[in-house]
């Protein structure tokens, strides 16, 4: 008698993209555990078991002879329990057949470093302690007056323990740990309380809360799209729904869309539920994440809050999945596996059967029209806290001479240096986003006119004054700028063009009696973004400003002016999406402002001051855009009225890449006829040459989601005869390649 076990190889590699047949004699292995197992010419590598063991009742030797093959034996179990149940067992294999990739991809994706199915994760941190001390009820009888002695009597009242780090009495210390008063215990770091409960109260639902809450709890079985403007009071209801799950013994899973505002949303969370709550982003350290998720997996944390990869979390007995700020791209992951979270979380509500509750003051298009269809229960609203919902909206355009003075800044208009400085004046905040960071977007060689391109991408570069870098912001490039030589030898350069870091100068030059504050993926670290944020939260600063970081979620009671620099740069792109990330944002950004009790105003800086999109975007008119995109996506055949896929094909020869790309759309050409699928490509995309690989792009419309997994599928075959090319599939993709 033995065990016949599934594993899953951990290597990225096509061809062993299925489980293989091994074998044990021993009880105790399940699905969702690791095990260590000779496979090729490795003798010991990581697999993950993806089905309970087989019982098989013959001997080993019968077995093998009647199939004529040879198993090998599992040589280790790493885990003592399962890291996935097999709910996310299932929803893993959902994913790697719906976005077709391999389902090692997605495995790596749900776990955190150092528990990750394969070979580099058993060198990961296992988790951090730290020392703390703690008395150990042993009454004082030592000499009276002594340092001990008041050692004692300072650590004795603190039942939580003391950080050993922060007592400096080391000789004290020492002899109370000997006399057996004190002792040491190593403590978990993610059990060491990182927040401190703020003082918010119990609060009681408006009458437009209570009814969309009680919408809510009386659908279940719906996804429902929360749609309230910016201000309503979402979160409320998002508290109130978690007490309601809690209460019932439940966990729920809260996923927001940066990383900037984890702070803001988690001590909320934590002022209620206290240290129930669960924090996975990727700031975190491999350890934290590590005994986070050892929290989780135990049932020690009932609420889980994070981003995007936050969705594939083990809460216990999952009930509620809240995903706020919906419509935000962060949800869709730009690497492979390229899942969306909200795509994913409509998998596990219908594998865990829990509710899902969308909640934006701009849904997404494709959400907003499966509402309209049914498909999602709609809940409105439509009540802001603030006592002011209008604002006076400012629109500059750019195109004017007069708009701006060259003196001062040819980025920022004479009429937002009026309005920061009434701002200032008032004792008001004002928050101005710029949506691209650095100093400069160009590099220009004053000899010859040319601009410093990345020996990689061949993309210009990035000018970053601060550290006196070009830099590369799609491989990382990066060069001293004072060391950068021309091709044409210039050294003498002008940086062109404005960024985060450049406008934040001009800030500080004109208003230097105002406190200005910069936030943007340049600033690393999520202790010194805490800090930038809550600085700016309790009015020790002016001014700030940043990219779109700053325009989601955040509320500051005082900002009554909320200005928006180039505001139709993301309109540039050749993306069908350019409409809506650009309305999104603008209409995010216009409600920052206004939040208290003082009425807000909007300064829209744009060179196309007649485009719809801004307009509707300033005005927040989310109902007029929503009309008007849905007509275009009519007309040139995008989603929601069909679905997409885009194939990646990579390759180091450019001729290579071209010749793959032909090969695969040749492959797919030859099956389609009988399908409701149209192929477009292969095309260059916008940037055709990253990192020393070159990038052609074939794009799929679809009706049929079925079919397309069908035609999708004929690329597995095409990768393992092919591994000079790789091939990626973008399943939903928010662009078409660009």
């Amino acid at each position: 008698m033995f065990f016949l076990v599934k594993v899953l190889i951990g290597r990225a590699v096509v061809s062993l993209d299925r489980p293989f047949d091994y074998y044990t004699t021993e009880e105790g292995i399940h699905a969702g555990m690791r095990v260590l197992v000779s496979f090729g010419h490795s003798e010991k590598t990581v697999g993950f078991v993806l089905e309970e063991p087989i019982k098989v009742s013959t001997s080993l030797e019968d077995y093998q002879k009647e199939r004529k093959i040879r198993l090998s034996q599992i040589q280790k179990v790493i885990d003592n329990q399962p890291l996935l149940s097999p709910e996310l067992i299932q929803l893993a294999k959902e994913m790697a057949s719906y976005y077709a990739t391999d389902l090692i991809k997605v495995l790596n994706a749900f776990l955190p470093p150092s528990l990750k199915p394969k070979d580099s994760a058993l060198k990961k941190s296992q988790g951090r302690f730290i020392d703390f001390v703690f008395p150990t009820g042993k009454a004082y009888v030592g000499r009276k007056g002594t340092n001990a002695e008041k050692l004692f009597l300072k650590l004795e009242p603190i039942k939580e323990g003391v950080r050993l780090s922060s007592i400096t009495a080391k000789k004290s210390l020492k002899q109370l740990l000997d006399e057996g008063y004190l002792e040491v215990r190593k403590i978990p770091a993610s059990r060491i309380p990182e927040m401190v409960s703020s003082s918010l109260k119990d609060f009681a639902l408006t009458k437009s809360q209570e009814e969309a809450y009680n919408t809510i709890v009386d659908n279940p079985d719906k996804v429902c799209l929360l749609k309230g403007v910016t201000g309503s009071g979402k979160t409320e209801i998002y508290l109130s729904l978690a007490k309601k799950a809690l209460k019932e013994g439940k966990g729920v899973l809260v996923l927001i869309p940066e990383i900037a505002l984890t702070d803001q949303m988690s001590n909320r969370f934590y002022s209620f539920f206290q240290d129930t709550i669960a924090i996975l982003n990727s700031s975190l350290s491999d350890s934290r994440r590590y005994e986070e998720y050892r929290r989780i997996v135990n049932g020690e944390s009932k609420i889980v809050l994070g981003t995007r990869s936050a969705i594939f979390a083990p809460v216990q007995n999952l009930g509620l999945i809240i995903i706020d700020e919906e419509h935000s791209n962060t949800y869709k992951q730009d690497t492979t596996p390229f899942y969306d979270a909200i795509q994913v979380a409509l998998m596990r509500k219908e594998i865990e059967k829990v509710q899902l509750v969308l909640g934006s003051a701009t849904p997404r298009v494709i959400d907003n029209a499966r509402a309209e269809k049914g498909l999602y229960l709609p809940v409105v609203l439509s009540t802001r806290f603030a006592a002011s919902q209008e604002k006076d909206l400012i629109l500059v355009d750019m195109n004017l001479p007069n708009s701006y003075d060259p003196a001062k800044s040819s980025l920022i208009s004479k009429r937002l240096f009026e309005e920061i400085g009434k701002t200032l004046s008032n004792h008001e905040q004002a928050m101005v986003l710029i949506n691209r960071r650095g100093y400069a977007p160009m590099f220009l060689c004053r000899d010859c006119h040319e601009v410093a391109r990345c020996p990689n991408c061949g993309i210009p570069l990035s000018y970053h004054k601060r550290t006196n870098e070009l830099l590369c912001h799609h491989c990382d490039y990066r060069v001293l700028a004072s060391t950068y030589q021309c091709s044409c030898g210039g050294k003498d350069f002008m940086p062109l063009g404005y960024g985060t870091e450049r406008a934040y100068e001009d800030l500080r030059t004109f208003f230097p009696e105002a406190k200005t504050l910069r936030l943007d993926s340049d600033i690393t670290g999520n202790e010194r973004r805490h800090d930038i944020l809550e600085s700016f939260s309790l009015g020790e600063a002016d001014i700030l400003i940043g990219t779109q970081v700053i325009a989601k979620g955040h509320d500051f009671k005082n900002v009554t002016l909320a200005a928006m620099l180039d505001a139709d740069s993301s309109l540039r792109l050749p993306s069908f999406m350019a409409n809506e990330e650009t309305f999104d944002l603008i209409s995010q950004f216009v409600g920052r402002s206004g939040r208290g009790n003082k009425k807000g105003r909007v300064l829209v800086q744009t060179y196309c001051p007649d485009n719809e999109v801004i307009a509707l975007a300033s005005k927040q008119n989310y109902e007029g855009f929503y009309q008007m995109e849905m007509k275009e996506r009519k007309k040139f055949q995008y989603p929601p009225f069909v679905y997409l896929a885009l194939i990646i094909v990579k390759a180091m020869d450019d001729e290579r890449c071209r010749d793959a790309s032909l090969d695969i759309k040749n492959l797919l050409l030859s099956k389609v006829s009988t399908m409701r699928i149209n192929i477009y490509g292969p095309s260059s995309p916008y940037i055709p040459h990253i990192n020393g690989r070159y990038y052609r792009n074939i794009l799929l419309k679809y009706k049929v989601k079925e079919e397309a997994s069908k035609l999708l599928s004929l690329l597995k075959v095409y990768r393992m005869a092919n591994k000079d090319v790789e091939v990626l599939v973008d399943v939903d993709p928010e662009t078409e390649g660009i």
